[in-house]
Parts: C-alpha cells; sequence; structure tokens
C-alpha cells in the first residue's frame, strides 16, 4: 500500500515537475534570498500550463503546486508565528502553515486557469495566452485578500536594482506587473528557440528595455538627493521578551521591569549622542496607557522621572483609552503612538493604529457576534483608529509633520498615501517582529515597510522591540541596521526636503491598472481576431 502511494505522488511529481520549479524558484528569488530568478521564475508553470491538450484541471493544479511550494519557502514562519503571538501548539501551527500555503496565494492558479480558459475558448496561441495570464496575475494579485501583501516588486529594493525609484511612478505592485511581463517575454523566447534568430532578436530587446529602465531608475532618483532640514532621532530597540510582552499587556507584571530597560537604555544613548533631538521607542514598547487623563497611575509617573532628566521629547508605541470608557464594551483600548514632552505631556493627539491583526488585536466577526470574544476570551481586541493620522512636533520653531504607521500599517500603500497627502515630512514604523522568528520575516517585513518611502519620497524611521531598526532616506539610501535579537540604541541622522512635492503614485495610487486592463483588452481582440484568419 505504502509502495502504491510513494509511485504515485513521484508519478504526479514528475507529471507536474515544471510548477514545482516555478515554486522553488519563485521562493528562492523573494527575500531574503538575492533575486536570482526574478525574470523567469513563473515561466515554467506558464509553458506548462499553455502547452496543447492541457486540461483545466492541471492547469490549476499547476497553479497550485506553484503557490503551494513558493508559500512554504517564503513563508514557513508563520508556523513559528502561530506557536508565539497565537499560543497555538505546534502540532496545530504546522497545520495552520499548511493551510496558510493552501489558500493564500489562490491568485497565482486562478490566473492560469483563467489564462487557459481563454486558450480553449477562443483558441488563442501560446504567446498570446502566457501574456494574458502574466496580466491577469498582475491584476489578481492586487485585489486578492491576503494577510502579508507581498510582491515581486520589493525584490529590487532588496537587491540595490536602482529599477526600485520607479516605484514613486507606479508603485511597488507596478514593479511587480514589470517582472511578471518579463517573465512572459522569456517563455516567448523559450518557444522561440528553434528559431535562432528570433530568439535572439527578442532576448536583445529584452536585455535593452532591462538595461534602459536600469538608467531610468538610476536618473530619476537624482533629484531626490537634495535636501533643506535634518534632525537627530536615537531609535531604542530592548529585545523585550514574548512572554514579558504578553503578561505586561495583560497587566500581570514585567511592566515596571520593561519601563526600567527602556530609560537606562535611552539615558545611555543620550550620554552617547547628546546631539540628539528625538527618542524613539517601538511599538507598545510603553506597556500601559499614556493618555493625559491616565498619567497619575504607577507606570506613567516612573516614564515620566526617567524622561525628565534627558530633557528631549519621546515618540513611544502605547496603550491608549477613552475617558470615562465604559469598562463592560469588550472594545475599550488602543493600540497607539503618542508624542510627549519630557513631562509627558502630549504634544498632539495620539495616533490609534486602524489596520489591526486578525486574531492578535481584534477577532474577526466579534462585532457582529460578541459571544465570540467569550468563547475566545485570549485573543485581544482593541479599537480601531481613524485611519492615516499626523503628528505635528515643533523642533526650533519649525512644525515637522510625523506619519505614523504602527507595525503592519506600513505594509499597506494607501495607507502611506494618505499620510503624504496629509503632508507627513518624515515616516514613522513602529512594530514588535518578536513574534517571528529569523530570519525572513524581519527581512522581508523591513523592506515592504521602507518600501513606503520611495513611494512617498519621504524619510522613514523604523524602530523594532528585537530587530530590525533602521531608517531610509527619501532617495533610497538605507542608514545603519540594528542587529536581531539584541538590546540597541543607534542615532540617525533624518534629512528631509520641507514641503516636499508628492510624487505620480501619491497623487495617483496605483492608476496603471486600467492600462493593464486596457492591454489585456487589446491582447485578447487581438488573439481572436488573428485565430479567426487562421481558420480555413
Amino acid at each position: 500500500m505504502m509502495k502504491r502511494w510513494i509511485q504515485f505522488f513521484k508519478q504526479k511529481a514528475y507529471i507536474f515537475r515544471w510548477p514545482l520549479l516555478s515554486g522553488v524558484l519563485v521562493g528562492t528569488s523573494y527575500i531574503p534570498f538575492p533575486p536570482w530568478a526574478l525574470i523567469f521564475c513563473y515561466t515554467p508553470l506558464w509553458l506548462f500550463a499553455t502547452e496543447e491538450r492541457r486540461s483545466l484541471k492541471d492547469s490549476f493544479t499547476a497553479g497550485w503546486l506553484t503557490q503551494f511550494t513558493l508559500s512554504l519557502i517564503g513563508f514557513h514562519w508563520i508556523a513559528y508565528t502561530a506557536h508565539e503571538f497565537g499560543r497555538i501548539p505546534w502540532a496545530l501551527s504546522i497545520i495552520a502553515l499548511l493551510l496558510f500555503c493552501a489558500l493564500m496565494h489562490l491568485y497565482v492558479p486562478a490566473a492560469v486557469l483563467a489564462g487557459t480558459w481563454l486558450q480553449q475558448r477562443f483558441s488563442l496561441s501560446r504567446t498570446t495566452t502566457i501574456f494574458s495570464i502574466a496580466l491577469l496575475h498582475s491584476l489578481f494579485e492586487r485585489v486578492w485578500p491576503v494577510i502579508f501583501d507581498w510582491n515581486l516588486g520589493y525584490t529590487f529594493f532588496w537587491a540595490k536594482i536602482p529599477i526600485y525609484n520607479l516605484a514613486d511612478i507606479v508603485g511597488f505592485l507596478g514593479l511587480s506587473s514589470i517582472v511578471l511581463l518579463f517573465n512572459a517575454w522569456i517563455a516567448v523566447i523559450w518557444i522561440e528557440q528553434t528559431f535562432v534568430r528570433k530568439a535572439l532578436t527578442h532576448l536583445g530587446c529584452l536585455v535593452l528595455l532591462f538595461a534602459a529602465l536600469l538608467g531610468a531608475g538610476q536618473w530619476h532618483a537624482m533629484p531626490w538627493n537634495e535636501f533643506n532640514k535634518d534632525f537627530r532621532a536615537i531609535v531604542v530597540q530592548a529585545n523585550i521578551g514574548n512572554l514579558e510582552k504578553i503578561y505586561a499587556e495583560q497587566g500581570k507584571g514585567f511592566e515596571e521591569s520593561i519601563v526600567n530597560k527602556f530609560l537606562n537604555l535611552t539615558s545611555q544613548a543620550s550620554q552617547k549622542f547628546p546631539q540628539a533631538d528625538v527618542f524613539i521607542w517601538p511599538e507598545t514598547a510603553f506597556p500601559s496607557y499614556l493618555d493625559q487623563h491616565l498619567l497619575d497611575r504607577k507606570y506613567a509617573q516612573l516614564l515620566i522621572q526617567g524622561l525628565g532628566p534627558l530633557g528631549k521629547p519621546l515618540l513611544t508605541g502605547a496603550y491608549s483609552k477613552d475617558p470615562k470608557t465604559d469598562e463592560n464594551k469588550d472594545v475599550s483600548s488602543y493600540n497607539g503612538l503618542f508624542l510627549i514632552d519630557p513631562q509627558g505631556n502630549s504634544l498632539d493627539k495620539p495616533y490609534r493604529k486602524t489596520e489591526l491583526l486578525a486574531f492578535g488585536e481584534y477577532l474577526p466577526f466579534s462585532e457582529r457576534f460578541p459571544f465570540l470574544l467569550k468563547l475566545l476570551p485570549f485573543i485581544s481586541n482593541f479599537g480601531r483608529g481613524p485611519g492615516p493620522s499626523i503628528l505635528n512636533w515643533n523642533l526650533n520653531g519649525e512644525t515637522v509633520k510625523w506619519g505614523g504607521q504602527v507595525c503592519y500599517e506600513g505594509l499597506y500603500p494607501e495607507f502611506t498615501r494618505g499620510l503624504a497627502q496629509k503632508g507627513a515630512d518624515v515616516l514613522v514604523n513602529v512594530t514588535n517582529d518578536s513574534w517571528f522568528g529569523r530570519p525572513f520575516e524581519p527581512q522581508q517585513h523591513l523592506y515592504m515597510t521602507l518600501a513606503r518611502a520611495i513611494e512617498a519620497r519621504r524619510p522613514l524611521i523604523r524602530s523594532t522591540n528585537t530587530g530590525i531598526s533602521t531608517a531610509v532616506l527619501a532617495n533610497g539610501d538605507v542608514l545603519q541596521k540594528s542587529p536581531l535579537h539584541e538590546e540597541w540604541t543607534g542615532e540617525f541622522v533624518i534629512k528631509y526636503l520641507k514641503d516636499a512635492p508628492s510624487t505620480i503614485y501619491v497623487r495617483w495610487g496605483h492608476y496603471d491598472w486600467l492600462v493593464l486592463l486596457a492591454a489585456l483588452f487589446i491582447l485578447i481582440t487581438t488573439g481572436v481576431l488573428n485565430a479567426k484568419s487562421r481558420r480555413p
């Protein structure tokens, strides 16, 4: 019986070897790997799916195997996160990972299935079908609901390939579309390989276009090397453990030791960098409420006593609560970002996190069905903030406008567009990546967050609990990075352009979907007409 099953899987693995290869190529070309197969990683899958007499079932299966494989390679940390953040046993965490890999990136097989159906329904040529699949994939990945919103455009920034500078025009999703079209072009070259001159012509044109994009990216970034303002920020990474974070959030201890640890590190950094203008702590670094009406509490007073002698403002994550909150209601607390002076006074209204993490910060459907909270009381249930908000900071008589992001709000391009449209001078992302292990997610999350600085052309400071803390300027220069899972402090000189112009991407967003949709329509229409002309 076992031999028959082994033989069955060996046979299927051989039949679907090219889709499996695509999954490996995509998974090993994404952060933190070098993008060695970036422009041909999906090519084996699309070649397989568009072969003659390929059934729709086989096409979908091929796409599913590709997305399962790439998900398992690139996002295996989901199991660790489920165990650490959700407090789920390891066996169930592995099951959660497998479910994630099975269901989360179904836009890959959906695009292949739709393209294969079009090929069979309208007798499209193989070349037309492959480019149609690339366009469908690009359109689907923009609307498909996912937990961790990634795309292949980020790899340009990770690898410092200058094409990433064009993200302030089309966004990183637009760059992902370019990657997918290059994959389709490589597939066409493979198909035409028996016609040597034609294949070489295609290859030469592809190389020239890639070189042109490199040059355009390098040239396009030059104007963003100009700055007219700067300030110095100290970022504090205290490396608080997960158990301490959980107990502190639940009010069961560790609050005082956490506050003292941050204060001690901040005091040491202040002595080392006396010219600094502001301190920045990560998400929920202060493990209690920091609202004005709650400053008389023990840990707020401890913070004020330690911060006062340092004489500089603090930007920190903390919890927030409205005055006269009904304690009987389920939603009473917020995950906030506070800008306070050394006496603890808020320099502006705190920002409250808007994009909450499902099952970590809220329970889906609990607003409609409150009884779910009683069934799963261990899941936090934070209130939802108002959307992109600005915190104003007076520095030497001039206002610096902070655009705050809490944790994975930095993964949402539209959120940062909103901050830029409200006039943010500097972006700041506070997060806690201690739940995700190493080394994949911290690197992925880092560059996906820093990418917002390129789209909006605003500097971004990233302060984390366990790393990676860093900063990036509007021209794409990434400054020093903190080590992972170590106590660390560092000073960043943040250069910026006051009242910087809005980028095309900030003004228009992902407008290029209209171009992609029009290209798909023209491609299919032309393919249908060509198919009719070939009929006897």
